[in-house]
């Protein structure tokens, strides 16, 4: 098992893309992370973030629509 023992995000960027790859990617691993809390911590966090308001309520948003997402085995299996 690997250990981070330090995390540090990338501050310059050649283009903005780079910059928005790193978000999206950021959120992606948030969300994959959220997939495992149970539902009253899931919808705690969501009303925590949109309680804060401004662009918490845009991840409060995502965060939704990623816990409403099914995969892949369970869309091809519920047919």
């Amino acid at each position: 098992m690997r250990i981070i023992k330090e995390f540090t995000l990338r501050t310059q960027y050649n283009t903005p893309e780079e910059m928005i790859k790193e978000i999206e990617l950021l959120k992606l691993v948030v969300g994959l992370m959220f997939r495992f809390y149970n539902k009253a911590a899931k919808m705690d966090l969501i009303g925590t973030l949109e309680r804060l308001g401004g662009d918490f309520r845009e991840m409060a948003d995502y965060l939704r629509n990623f816990d409403e997402q099914k995969d892949a085995a369970e869309t091809v299996f519920n047919r």
